[in-house]
């Protein structure tokens, strides 16, 4: 006996992402009918929406939507599109079906493979979101829906509720940096597992969880974005939520977030770790970072040697009427108002003894003194790096150096000389030349080294007389030195990506107080 039958289905009102089914009549003879509720129009899949941050998220039935019903004769059955009684709500959709139904019940699975043996679900490795906080690519990337049909009555009317038996991520990335922020860009997100997070799964009993996949194997999954806002301090699910379907299961995940600048064209990856992570079925899971947490940022970092502290070598004179860095500052232009003369409040220590040490006081008093430095050029095993990614006067950069930290063994962690020589009295021009080097080794650190072993120097230039020089080709560091020769120089750090020396000059020069280890 061939019956119609009808069911409506509804969009997921929380995070276990069930959905209600409601009978109606009058559908066309021959078929069975299955009617949906949705929210607002949309021409993919299943869509889930109105996600809220620790909490759940509703689900709508989507323009193109088909289900799978397994008729009497124990035969999957694809149901055609979603076609909704009243079009302007999507809350109400009918499939037509062909086939026998007369049971009780009839298993229903919402997939996206075709089922013609056992029933399987594909998770995507590659998964692309279009707009932010648009979850409209779920049922492509591997939603996937069980049901149990149940008639209604003596009519040919079922009912029943859809569980969503795949996990979901939602990440929500910011920036503290609000100059940054507004000038950077979400490009994607690139998910690594211990374990398979994604491929074909077969559906069994009704789940995946806890199943290996039979395809298409896994550990990774790229959801690539289209240059989503990081324009905020706060995690913000309106501003740039980015959603993943993922297989259910406990993992620890190494997660990567690529951002972009379109105005440097500088792209880089941040990554983050989260260790004995569940992924329950039919929940979204929010995942927050702090993306620009590691991003060292030069700016006002720049100072005349040893000017008064907080009296950075543009203060007050970085900004133009709106607010805005003057681009001039980074990019080999000429800016005005720089520190010229000891009238400025920003002018350098002057204080100065020939033959005498003449240590620094005020802002560079923590740099490591001439002695020191220059064991580091020696000894400090420079690695070039040309990818590590840094920010400044709100964008982002790349390039610098890895030195060897002067905590490790066996480095000579000596402030009082330098082969002999101590150099804070010293009334020599030039150093030994064993600092001052070429070197050509540009092998990255690893992720252990560099967190105990070695520490990074932006390349981030310097100043002089206004004009920014080397800006992202070589770093100018102060030492805590003044010369002890020649009233008007100081000893620096300098690099680039074959040569590092340790000499002196201007005092008047804008260069770097960085953190050395």
């Amino acid at each position: 006996m061939l019956l119609v039958m009808t069911l409506i289905a509804a969009g997921c009102a929380n995070d276990e992402a069930k959905t209600e089914q409601q009978g109606t009549n009058g559908t066309p003879a021959g078929t069975t009918v299955f009617s949906g509720e949705t929210n607002p129009s949309t021409t993919t899949r299943t869509v889930i929406v109105d996600h809220t941050q620790g909490a759940g998220a509703n689900v709508i039935w989507a323009a193109t939507d088909k289900v799978w019903v397994k008729d009497d004769a124990s035969t999957w059955q694809q149901s055609g599109v979603a076609t909704f009684p009243v079009a302007a709500n999507k809350t109400k959709a009918m499939f037509t079906l062909n086939g026998t139904y007369t049971g009780a019940t009839h298993d229903v699975i919402y997939t996206n493979l075709p089922i013609t043996g056992t029933p399987q679900v594909e998770i995507k490795a590659a998964q692309t979101q279009t707009t932010p906080n648009n979850f409209d690519h779920a049922g492509e990337a591997g939603d996937l829906g069980i049901a149990t049909a149940n008639r209604q009555g003596a009519g040919n009317a079922y009912k029943f509720t859809l569980d969503h038996k795949s996990s979901y991520l939602c990440f929500l990335p910011r920036c503290m940096n609000v100059d940054l922020g507004k000038n950077i860009y979400l490009t994607k997100v690139t998910i690594t597992a211990n374990k398979p997070i994604a491929g074909t799964f077969n559906i069994v009993s009704g789940s995946i969880a806890g199943n290996a996949p039979v395809a298409n194997s896994s550990n990774t999954i790229t959801l690539t974005t289209t240059d989503f806002p990081l324009n905020t301090t706060v995690a913000d699910v309106t501003k740039n939520a980015a959603y993943m379907v993922i297989a259910p299961g406990t993992y620890n995940f190494t997660i990567g977030y690529t951002i972009k600048d379109p105005t440097t064209n500088v792209e880089g990856t941040i990554t983050k770790t989260l260790t004995a992570f569940t992924c329950d079925e039919g929940k979204i899971h929010d995942i927050t970072a702090w993306t620009d947490k590691d991003i060292e940022d030069v700016t006002g970092t720049y100072h005349t040697w040893d000017a008064a502290v907080g009296e950075n070598y543009w203060k007050g004179h970085d900004r133009d009427a709106s607010g805005n860095f003057f681009p001039t500052l980074v990019n080999g232009g000429s800016t005005a108002n720089y520190p010229a003369s000891a009238i400025d409040s920003r002018w350098y220590n002057t204080a100065y003894g020939y033959a005498t040490s003449n240590p620094a006081t005020r802002s560079a008093a923590n740099q490591p003194n001439v002695n020191l430095m220059a064991h580091y050029v020696e000894f400090g095993d420079p690695r070039w790096d040309a990818n590590r990614i840094w920010s400044g006067y709100g964008h982002l950069y790349k390039g610098g150096i890895w030195l060897k930290r002067s905590t490790v063994p066996g480095f000579p962690n000596k402030s009082t000389d330098y082969w002999g020589v101590d150099y804070r009295t010293s009334t020599q021009l030039t150093i030994d030349p064993r600092a001052d080097i070429t070197y050509s080794n540009m092998t990255i650190p690893t992720e252990a080294e560099q967190a105990t072993t070695y520490f990074f120097l932006p390349a981030s230039g310097y100043y002089f007389q206004g004009t920014m020089v080397d800006f992202g080709s070589g770093g100018h560091y102060w030492t805590s030195t003044a010369s002890s020769c020649e009233a008007g120089n100081s000893w620096y750090l300098y690099f680039n990506n074959h040569e590092i020396h340790v000499r002196q000059w201007h005092r008047w020069m804008g260069s770097r107080i960085g953190k050395f280890y």
